[in-house]
């Protein structure tokens, strides 16, 4: 309020509501290059996590495929045989994977 008094005695009547729109129309300004920094750097923040959870994904996956290959020269074993069911009699093996990292949204 002692703003708009200090302004109006400053500036006067006739020039108050033009220094106003230009005043208003600054802060709108200000206001949407805030908000698309804002977005920009939400967006950014999203896709460095969803790249960071696809490498972790991708890194749980290869170590689980090298164990894989690795129990199955250790026993001797084909890949996808079980041990002990070399007359392919056995039942298929179930190996339980991670799940994908959910997306971000």
């Amino acid at each position: 309020m002692l703003v708009l008094a200090l302004a109006l005695v400053f500036l006067g009547p006739e020039k108050l509501p033009e220094v106003a729109r230009q005043v208003g129309k600054f802060v709108g300004q200000i206001r949407r290059t805030t908000d698309e920094l804002k977005r920009t750097l939400d967006s950014e923040i999203r896709d460095e996590e969803r790249d960071r959870r696809l490498a972790e994904y991708r890194e749980r996956q290869a170590k689980a495929r090298l164990e894989r290959e690795a129990a199955s020269r250790g026993t001797g074993e084909a890949d996808g045989e079980l041990p002990g069911s070399s007359d392919g009699s056995a039942e298929e093996a179930h190996i339980e994977l991670p799940d994908p990292p959910e997306p971000l949204s």
